[in-house]
């Protein structure tokens, strides 16, 4: 017996079968699934479904529900069970304020410290942290107005409170395990990414790059090299679709948290251009991500998302050190080259409206330069040709003299102006090109010429739809448009916005209208906002528009039979469509086409894509602030004057003193135009000079240099009397 017992005691358990280990493990997982379903995993607010923890989970469930799902849980092939034990750590908002708490109550951080920095190492626990409940979501959706798949699922006010709470901790030690942790996180990533370049391609493994945008210490330099490098770079390669999701999770940002990331990038790629002096691979990746979130800031303002009173204006995305630092005709190179080479000019955002125009120069010279060899090479056989666009015109018939030498001259309408009337002497510098734009546009936007009717109120000029003038007319006024643009010359044209927004080619609506022609604008919305059952009745329109012309009523249907058609509280919408589109365009289809095809047979092109409708806007029409102090600040003195001279003193306390109207008539005195440049008073050329000491004499001004010749008056009250009387009872130009 006891040779038996020892043999019994020296046998081994054999090993299970296949069948029967697949058995005992289907067994535990069934007992795991079913304790994790009736007793939950103890983290609160778990993202498991199939956890009693899970606020979006199946509740509580009685034993034999319980069971009987756990089998059908375990049963499932080819997935990954969802079991707690398995999942990686996570963090929402009550898990830190209660890590918060357990802290300050033990003054023990390392637990903290040690729950903060798993999460923010592991891609997957990121991926799954602060994420709104179901019901949190549909709320969410709701706001916004939008589906829940738009949506990132993610609670933004919670991510940004935890990086709140973080910072109020003060702890240096936690910081930088949160900052160690996440760099960690980000070396995983791009070794990942170098592997394979499409590793993130679903839309909730981009959600980690969404948290850590949020972190403010990004602000930090000492952060850039290890952490917002890595990051932006890894943002910058997303592929095409996760790269539109970002864009738009990010379009439902309040503007406050967007340009929380704006600066953060602005700050990168100022810092690391004045740092290396050269657009490496870490200013081409900040750009990037700064075009992403300046795409996010438009799909917010197109979609409505963002409140008109707090918008995030597109200025700030202009970056001071690219405007300043960069050299543009390389970037205007590079650009035009087919080498496919990085350039700011892909990024225009990033420009401001005088640096586009500096592209919109090179472009012109480039264009010229060809032109001008090929015309060294034809006059050898016909004759020299001018380095200039020359334009003889006479006073008496200045339109039509115009019309007639830039039809003749279209290839050279890129060249410099110089303008000559007939029968005067005189070198143009700039003063008579400035008289001869005034005039010929005084002419052309007199109403009773027809081509152009005024609204007092709006003070606005709009295309005349019964104007009976040629095409040939509208066309020379879009040219003189692009000649003004080439040659630096700001015009007093007063258009509506949407004729820059049409210049562009984009879409019209309903707003533009309201922005346009408020009148007309609020009468639609009125008719939209009205009682559906009512607005047959009480409007008692027709799918028509009357106007009149010439003294007669007439019509125009909006579709086929409008006259016939009543709108209803269910067409309205259809109808305040085709009566926006019939006022902005149809109606001036003819009239436009012609002004649209004048300018682009100037300014037609690539770099005319550059602009934004507003900056076109500033670059033909100018700034409208006027900012004297500026002026005061740049003006050059010469012949006896300085900065400190009484009569200078004097001089500045009373223009400072004058109301706008007469700070422009000084303005137009001075320099022919009372509208100010691109980058504004600031940064015009200014000389005052004296002229002699007495002082009877009046004021006087060379305006193709903005040079104003001031005698030396010794009283406040004789210089206002003298400089009052000369920018009052003075007309035109006043050259020396």
């Amino acid at each position: 017996m006891e040779h038996a017992d020892a043999d019994m005691n020296g046998i081994t358990e054999s090993p299970l079968s296949p069948a029967d280990d697949a058995a005992k493990r289907g067994s535990e997982l069934v007992k795991r699934y079913f304790m994790q379903l009736t007793k939950g995993c103890g983290r609160k607010g778990c993202p498991n479904r199939n956890c009693l923890n899970c606020p979006d989970g199946r509740g509580r469930l009685d034993p034999t529900a319980a069971a009987l799902l756990s089998l059908e849980l375990a049963k499932s092939e080819g997935v990954s069970h969802m079991l707690c034990d398995d999942s990686p750590p996570f963090l929402h908002i009550q898990l830190m304020e209660e890590l918060v708490h357990a802290a300050m109550q033990s003054g023990d951080i390392k637990p903290f410290m040690k729950e903060v920095a798993a999460v923010f190492s592991n891609s997957d626990a990121l991926n799954q942290s602060f994420l709104h409940s179901d019901a949190q979501l549909e709320q969410e959706a709701a706001r916004l107005r939008c589906s829940r798949e738009e949506l990132s699922g993610l609670d933004t006010p919670s991510i940004v409170e935890t990086y709140r709470t973080l910072l109020q901790t003060h702890s240096a030690e936690l910081l930088n395990a949160l900052m160690n942790a996440t760099e960690s996180l980000l070396v995983k990533l791009q070794v990942a990414q170098l592997a394979q370049p499409t590793f993130i391609s679903k839309g909730p493994a981009v959600r980690q790059f969404f948290i850590l945008m949020h972190n403010p210490l990004l602000l930090e330099p000492q952060y850039h090299k290890q952490v917002l490098l890595p990051l932006l770079s890894l943002i910058a390669v997303l592929p095409d679709l996760c790269s539109s999701q970002l864009v738009q999770w990010w379009s439902f940002l309040p503007a406050e948290q967007l340009q929380q990331m704006v600066s953060v990038c602005q700050q990168f790629v100022t810092v690391r251009l004045y740092h290396t002096q050269r657009i490496d691979d870490a200013v081409q990746a900040g750009t990037q991500v700064l075009g992403q979130l300046y795409e996010a800031n438009e799909v917010a303002l197109r979609s409505g998302r963002r409140s008109s009173s707090h918008p995030l204006d597109y200025h700030a995305f202009y970056n001071d050190a690219v405007n300043q630092e960069v050299n543009l005709r390389e970037d205007y190179r590079r650009w035009k080259s087919e080498r496919g080479e990085f350039s700011f000019c892909e990024h225009p955002f990033i420009l401001e409206p005088s640096s586009k125009s500096r592209v919109l120069m090179y472009d012109a010279t480039a264009q010229m330069t060809h032109e001008f060899e090929g015309a060294i090479l034809r006059s050898l056989f016909v004759g020299a040709t001018s380095p200039y666009l020359v334009v003889k015109v006479r006073r008496a018939h200045l339109i039509s003299d115009t019309l007639l030498q830039m039809s003749l001259r279209k290839e050279d309408l890129k060249k410099p102006l110089k303008v000559q009337f007939v029968a005067e002497e005189g070198i143009d510098e700039g003063g008579v090109q400035k008289e001869f734009f005034q005039l010929i546009m005084a002419q052309i936007f007199d109403v009773n010429y027809g081509m152009f009717t005024y609204d007092e109120d709006l003070r606005v000029y709009w295309f005349n739809r019964s104007s009976l003038e040629n095409e040939r007319e509208f066309e020379l006024i879009g040219i003189l448009l692009g000649v003004a643009i080439y040659n630096g010359v700001i015009l007093d044209v007063r258009f509506p916005h949407v004729v820059y927004k049409k210049l562009m080619r984009q879409d019209l609506g309903l707003a533009d209208l309201k922005l346009a022609f408020p009148g007309m604008g609020s009468t639609m919305q009125q008719l939209l906002d009205y009682e559906v059952s009512e607005v047959e009745s009480t409007f008692g329109l027709c799918m028509q528009v009357c106007y009149e012309e010439f003294g007669e009523r007439r019509s125009h249907d909006l579709m086929p039979g409008g006259g016939d058609i009543p709108v209803t509280g269910d067409n309205r919408d259809e109808y305040v469509r085709l009566y926006v589109k019939y006022l902005l365009e149809d109606s001036i289809a003819r009239q436009f086409g012609a002004f649209m095809r004048g300018f682009q047979s100037v300014c037609g092109g690539d770099c005319l894509q550059l602009f934004r409708w507003e900056e076109l806007e500033l670059l033909i029409c100018g700034s409208p602030v006027l900012d004297f102090e500026a002026l005061e600040r740049v003006s050059q003195y010469d012949d006896g004057y300085s900065r400190e001279h009484p009569t200078i003193v004097l001089l500045w306390q009373v223009i400072h003193e004058l109301p706008l109207e007469m700070k422009k008539k000084f303005l137009f005195f001075s320099t022919g135009s009372d509208r100010v440049p691109i980058k504004g008073l600031g940064n015009l050329n200014f000389v005052i000079s004296r002229n002699g000491t007495d002082e009877e004499r009046l004021p006087s001004a060379h305006t193709c240099f903005n040079h104003l010749l001031l005698p030396e008056y010794k009283e406040k009250d004789k210089l206002r009397t003298q400089l009052l009387k000369a920018i009052s009872d003075t007309e035109g130009f006043h050259i020396i």
